[in-house]
Parts: structure tokens; C-alpha cells; sequence
């Protein structure tokens, strides 16, 4: 029953079924992580020392201490997403007019691209109200909200009215990457340069890593990128922040939750 009721409201009444969805999942987190969240907190930032980005290409930008989408903890150490700290700093060379974030959640790339590349604009996009809302705050707090442009959710036409000169889009969208990157609708994608989450290594997933290899393989260089241990990014990065919070405490600070076998796709323009 609750089942087709949730179906219902998706079809019928999305803007319902979103803001539901949006609450449910932070009080889900909010279990999950808030026991963890407070014990970091209180070794790395403790009494009114400012949440800041220790390591890893967003490095001193600020944070907050809310539930986010998933684990916050990874973000404020600077390991999250650990693969991708070469695209960005990659990304950091490319004086780019535009980024566009598709799937931005409470707004880490968003707002710390926009520290980056101090002259682009950025357009964040999440159908999770209260992301948006994380990410109108995030961007006030490191003075980046003048250039940081919100939307719930993207479409064809978006990206190819808000691409303009050099572009960035950055995609994360749980399964929606095969409808939305596909350079016949969305043709502004055959000129930008796209980072694209595939998620995990199961079927569906690669079909989608092969749908968008084939469409882009004319038009971009494309790099396959796989997840990696942890491990490695502690032994180079993590010696001082191992010694303020302990190994225990900073393996599991560390840990994303993620299905094992995720890939990305960094395909870039000539």
C-alpha cells in the first residue's frame, strides 16, 4: 500500500512526494549521523572554533553542522570524494565562464567551485528543498551568494540557456544522468566539459557509463574514474588530523557509506 501511494504521489503530485522525501531523508540522517557528526565536531572544532574545510581542493572554506544528504564529516576533513580531488584541481586551471551543478545537494562543489573560479557563475540545481536552502546558506557563509543561482530541477533547456562561454557541468542525480546528458536535447553539452557520477558497479550502471561514453566519445576526452580506498588518502593527507581524532575516530569520519564500485566520468572538450 505504501508503496503505490509513493508511486501515486511521484506521478501525480511531485512536489509533494519531493518535500516528503526531503524531510524523511534528513531525519534519517539526522539517526544515522548526528552521534558521529557531534564527536568530531567536538575534537576538531571545538567551542566556537569556525567549521572550516581541512584538507583537499576546498581547503578552508567554510561549513556548517546540519544533516545533510548522507555524512557530512567527509566534507569538513577535505576526503570526500577523494578521486576527484585531480579533476579539480584540473578544473582550477580552466578559467570558466559557467558552472552549472546538477544534483548539488547541500552545495560542496557548488560553493567551493565558486571559491575556485572567482569569475564564474554558478547555478546549482537540487529538487531537495531543503539542499537548496543548505546551499543558499553555504554560499552566504563564504561570501560566494552574488554569483550562486538556484533551481529545483534541471532540463534540457536549462543547460542550454545557461551555458555560456567556457562551461562546467557537474552531474549527480541518482540514475536521472542517461534523460538529462543527451547532447541531441541538450546540445550547449557538446561545448562544456562535464563531470558525471555513474554510481555503482552493477548493471544498470554500466549501461549508463556506455550510453554516455558513446554519445560524448566524438566530442571529449573521457577519463574513467574508480573509487578508491581511503587508506591511501590517510596515509598522504591525514596524519594530523589522525593524531587530533584518533584512527577509529577518523576511519569512520572518513567513510562515505557508499555501495562499493563507484565511477565517474571527467569528459572534457578539445
Amino acid at each position: 500500500m505504501r508503496r503505490h501511494v509513493r508511486r501515486l504521489l511521484e506521478r501525480h503530485a511531485p512536489g509533494i512526494f519531493e518535500t516528503i522525501r526531503a524531510i524523511r531523508n534528513r531525519q534519517y540522517f539526522h539517526r544515522q549521523f548526528s552521534s558521529l557528526q557531534s564527536e568530531v565536531r567536538g575534537n576538531l572544532f571545538p567551542s566556537t572554533t569556525p567549521i572550516t574545510v581541512q584538507k583537499g581542493p576546498f581547503h578552508g572554506m567554510r561549513y556548517f553542522d546540519e544533516p545533510v544528504w548522507g555524512s557530512i564529516t567527509p566534507k569538513w576533513l577535505g576526503s570526500y570524494e577523494s578521486e576527484l580531488h585531480g579533476v579539480i584541481a584540473e578544473a582550477h586551471s580552466i578559467p570558466y565562464d559557467t558552472i552549472i551543478d546538477i544534483g548539488s545537494a547541500e552545495g560542496y562543489y557548488a560553493v567551493g567551485l565558486a571559491l575556485l573560479q572567482q569569475r564564474a557563475r554558478i547555478f546549482a540545481f537540487d529538487t531537495d528543498f531543503i539542499s537548496r536552502g543548505q546551499t543558499r546558506r553555504l554560499g552566504r557563509l563564504n561570501g560566494v551568494d552574488q554569483r550562486l543561482h538556484l533551481g529545483a530541477r534541471c532540463r534540457h533547456e536549462d543547460i542550454n540557456r545557461l551555458a555560456s562561454g567556457r562551461t562546467l557541468v557537474v552531474c549527480d542525480i541518482e540514475g536521472g544522468e542517461a534523460d538529462l546528458l543527451n547532447p541531441t536535447l541538450a546540445t550547449a553539452l557538446l561545448k562544456s566539459d562535464i563531470l558525471v557520477e555513474v554510481h555503482e558497479d552493477d548493471e544498470t550502471s554500466r549501461y549508463v557509463e556506455s550510453l554516455l561514453a558513446n554519445r560524448f566519445q566524438a566530442s571529449h576526452r573521457i577519463i574513467r574514474i574508480t573509487e578508491e580506498s581511503r587508506f591511501d588518502w590517510m596515509q598522504l593527507q591525514g596524519e594530523e588530523l589522525e593524531k587530533r581524532l584518533g584512527r577509529t575516530l577518523l576511519l569512520r569520519a572518513m567513510d562515505e557509506r557508499r555501495s562499493k564500485g563507484n565511477v565517474w566520468l571527467w569528459m572534457r572538450c578539445p
